[in-house]
């Protein structure tokens, strides 16, 4: 029986054997030290071992510091870098899905950027994070705030 979720183990080619995940925290250190603890990982030197993943910190380089929407996440400033280069697909899914619902139950903003998002819980984070729709009425892309006042409700001038 052929399974839809790619060759196990995994080849070079696999579409499970990469994910970013980028974390709106400055300290990579830090990050893994908090995955490391909460899910009794082993490190392996250079970074931390989930299953058949390994996770390794470091700055984003994507980063343009422009001042962007807080769920702008490709301008948070850390990614974690994941690699699966064994194992079946649903580990790697297993592997990748504790660890951003770790990173959110310890109060992080992460997203998961890879081929399986739509495997992972919240598609990786994309709706729990999601960026504002650019209004086609001509409003500006910076009043996406309006969208959440009830509607018939303004506010009266002073």
């Amino acid at each position: 029986m052929s399974s839809n979720q790619g060759p196990s183990p995994l080849g070079p080619d696999s579409a499970y054997g990469h994910t970013s995940i980028y974390v709106d925290a400055v300290a990579a250190p830090r990050i893994l030290s908090r995955l490391q603890d909460a899910l009794s990982l082993k490190d392996y030197g250079k970074g931390l071992a989930i299953g058949p993943v390994h996770v390794y910190g470091e700055p984003n380089d994507y980063t343009t510091d422009r001042r962007a929407h807080p769920f702008d996440f490709m301008e948070w400033p850390t990614v974690l870098e994941c690699a699966a280069t064994a194992g079946a697909p649903a580990e790697v899914v297993k592997a990748i899905t504790s660890l951003l619902e770790t990173l959110w139950h310890e109060g992080f903003k992460a997203v998961a950027a890879c081929d399986f998002e739509d495997e992972l819980p919240a598609r990786g984070g994309m709706d729990r994070y999601p960026l504002p729709v650019p209004s086609h009425d001509g409003a500006s892309v910076n009043s996406w705030w309006k969208n959440l006042l009830p509607s018939g409700r303004t506010r009266k001038k002073l």
